[in-house]
């Protein structure tokens, strides 16, 4: 009991922001589309205030400041820009100048929770 009390004390949460992952072997169909330099691309995981994504030969999408379009499943786009913070392997995480609302983030937890609950993913 002593140990996992210094463990919490030791365990520091450095988000800032609720995130949605996408479980690996999602369905595309059930996943958000992100458009980025004319490739599509892997989500697989998202927040108010970043991305991460996959993408085949990510050395091609350079770093700095990259614009992209997110479409979720219900149609709904949004225009996202952000700077590439981390890259590994075939991954690169990105924070957002403008963040996706809250509300999107939540409709997406829901909505993949509906879909678990189904047996759909």
């Amino acid at each position: 009991m002593i140990n996992a009390d210094l463990e919490n004390k030791e365990f520091i949460n450095r988000r800032r922001h609720v995130r949605v992952y996408y479980p690996v072997g999602c369905p595309p169909i059930f996943l958000p589309e992100l458009i980025v330099n004319h490739r599509n691309c892997q989500v697989l995981d998202l927040s108010e205030g970043g991305i991460r994504f996959a993408v085949s030969n990510a050395s091609l999408i350079k770093n700095g400041n990259i614009k992209a379009l997110l479409r979720f499943s219900d149609g709904e786009e949004l225009e996202i820009c952000g700077v590439v913070v981390r890259r590994d392997r075939n991954q690169i995480a990105l924070i957002l100048e403008a963040g996706i609302p809250y509300c999107r983030i939540m409709s997406e937890q829901l909505r993949l929770r509906n879909l678990e609950i189904n047996g759909l993913i």
